[in-house]
């Protein structure tokens, strides 16, 4: 092979060479734009689970909404104690079915023995918990997100509770002479049935649309489906609400709460 076909064999080589690094560079190019950011992408789902599956209407949620607010008059049992209470206490201490084994607020009976022991014994056994011959209190009404101020605020209202005058008012608003099912309704339901957020799988109270397929089926069908649990193309209910101490009766006055306010 002469010396001309020896250049003549290299420059080829090389030009060969050449095109193939250049081809090379073009499909890296061509698989990175087409091929997605793996790690982008798990990211980005990451994001959409965390929040399809975020929890709404959790009593902890309530917590934390009244931990936003500003604490006012705590020590006389002012807004912010009623607002705790409102949001969890009621959900033992304002169903009068309730009465055999809890105090229910307005009962002067009830808590004229837990009184006399002291303020201090009252808020001690509400944030540490306690059981003794007269039932249990769960700590912090079992939401530990609460705060001790808080939680004083809130035992604070309940004792206000107990005078005369706001012994009248607390069983009015407890169902003891007003309307057990709204009750029932605000201190468990409404953390379902009552978050705008979740329209879109749990019927909201007051949205005749979401009732109406419901209603249909019949009251009967209603009480069944919320005292035992249901699963269905409509959603799935939890029996009692996840509140196994509810009666047949409390349950049955939520539901006809309800279905009243879809007509």
């Amino acid at each position: 092979m002469s010396i001309e076909q020896d250049k003549i064999f290299f420059r080829n080589f090389s030009l060969a060479l050449g095109f193939i690094a250049a081809m090379m560079v073009v499909f890296f190019v061509v698989a990175h734009i087409v091929t997605p950011d793996n790690e982008t992408e798990a990211k980005m789902r990451a994001s959409q689970v965390a929040e399809v599956t975020a929890p709404v209407g959790e009593v902890t949620a309530v917590g934390e909404e009244v931990e936003e607010e500003a604490v006012t008059d705590a020590s006389s049992g002012g807004t912010d104690g009623k607002t705790v209470y409102d949001g969890l206490c009621v959900n033992c201490h304002g169903i009068p079915a309730m009465a055999s084994m809890i105090p229910q607020t307005g009962d002067a009976a009830a808590w004229e023995t837990r009184i006399s022991k002291g303020t201090d014994t009252l808020y001690d056994h509400a944030i540490n918990g306690f059981t003794g011959d007269m039932g249990m209190m769960p700590a912090k009404g079992s939401n530990p997100a609460l705060s001790d101020d808080e939680v004083k605020s809130a035992v604070d209202y309940i004792i206000s509770q107990v005078s005369s005058e706001g012994g009248d008012a607390a069983a009015a608003n407890s169902g003891a002479s007003g309307d057990l099912g709204e009750t029932v309704y605000k201190g468990l339901c409404v953390n379902c049935h009552g978050i705008a957020a979740m329209a879109s799988m749990i019927p909201q109270t007051g949205d005749a649309a979401a009732w109406g397929g419901r209603i249909e089926k019949g009251i009967d069908t209603l009480y069944e489906n919320a005292i035992n649990g249901f699963t269905g193309d409509m959603g799935m209910m939890p029996a009692r609400g996840s509140n196994p101490a509810l009666t047949d009766d409390e349950v049955k006055a939520a539901v006809d709460y309800m279905v009243g306010q879809a007509q």
